[in-house]
C-alpha cells in the first residue's frame, strides 16, 4: 500500500518547495533527481553509477602509502 501525504507548495527563496514527513523522507544527504512527467513531479534517489570511480580512486590514492607490505606465509595445520 502506498503512503499518501497531503501538503501545499510554498516558496523557499526563489524555489518552489514542499514539506516531506520524516517517515517518508530519504536518508540525510541522499542525492536526488527531480523530474516532471505530465502533471507529476517525481523525486527519486540518484542511482550510483561508475562515473564516480575515478574520483574515488583519486581520493584513495591521496591517502594510500603506496608501499606494499611483504607477504608472510604462515604454515597451516590442515
Amino acid at each position: 500500500m502506498q503512503k499518501v501525504f497531503h501538503t501545499k507548495q510554498f516558496k523557499a527563496g526563489n524555489s518552489a518547495a514542499v514539506r516531506i514527513p520524516a517517515n517518508m523522507a530519504f536518508p540525510h544527504h541522499t542525492n536526488l533527481i527531480v523530474r516532471r512527467k505530465g502533471n507529476q513531479i517525481i523525486v527519486e534517489p540518484k542511482e550510483e553509477t561508475l562515473e564516480r570511480i575515478p574520483a574515488l580512486l583519486a581520493a584513495i590514492g591521496q591517502s594510500h602509502s603506496k608501499e606494499r607490505p611483504e607477504f608472510v606465509e604462515v604454515e597451516r595445520k590442515w
